[in-house]
């Protein structure tokens, strides 16, 4: 099978002809992987000041990702072994079964975006139902998500920012009611924040910059 192979720290993965993995116990299982999000943290582990970063060389990359089982559920999991591979091994019950409407891109890439955009509102922000939430550089994927958890969590009023003017539009759709495009002057960005706050206070601010 064909993976992504880091041979020395500090170096890029190269994709290499490699052999399936084993799995060691009837704990494990073998997933068909069809995606996997690159993250910051992937990206950490293969630089050498990384606390985490991987010790046994050379090593196939990726910790989760989402694919098919064997008996063709499809799902969300962490790697035992690394996941940017056509195969790797996953605990037998710790996986997210994934609805059928939700390819595997985005369920890969969701997992990473939850814990950035609706924990820090549900568990940080501890966002209520009538709140003002600014979300600074919402045309990102956690952005955007962002704006949907805000929406979904009540917000009376959702304030977005970003420079990607065509995601900007779109933010509406999502649930935003308010863009801001961060392209202008810092004079207009200023005033029209300035709008803004004179007609409500912003109960929290979530930053993607």
């Amino acid at each position: 099978m064909k993976a992504a192979v880091l041979k020395k720290l500090g170096t890029t993965p190269v994709l290499k002809d490699v052999d399936e993995p084993q799995i060691e116990n009837s704990q494990q299982q073998i997933i068909d992987v069809k995606a996997a999000p690159v993250k910051p943290l992937d990206r950490l582990m293969t630089m050498k000041s990384f606390y985490a970063a991987y010790s046994d060389l050379p090593a196939i990359v990726g910790t989760d990702g989402a694919g098919i089982l064997k008996d063709g559920t499809r799902v969300y999991a962490q790697g035992i072994t690394g996941m940017f591979a056509e195969k790797a091994i996953i605990e037998k019950d710790a996986y997210t079964v994934l609805p059928e409407n939700l390819d595997f891109a985005t369920a890969a890439a969701l997992p990473n975006a939850v814990q950035g955009s609706v924990l820090p509102l549900r568990l940080r922000g501890n966002i209520q139902k009538g709140s003002t939430i600014l979300i600074n550089g919402a045309t990102g994927f956690t952005g955007q998500l962002a704006v949907q958890a805000a929406r979904h969590f009540g917000a009376k009023s959702i304030i977005a920012t970003g420079r990607d003017e065509r995601r900007l539009q779109g933010l509406k759709q999502l649930g935003a009611d308010k863009i801001i495009s961060l392209t202008q002057s810092k004079e207009k960005i200023s005033k029209a924040l300035k709008e803004i706050l004179d007609e409500s206070a912003v109960d929290i601010v979530t930053d993607y910059f």
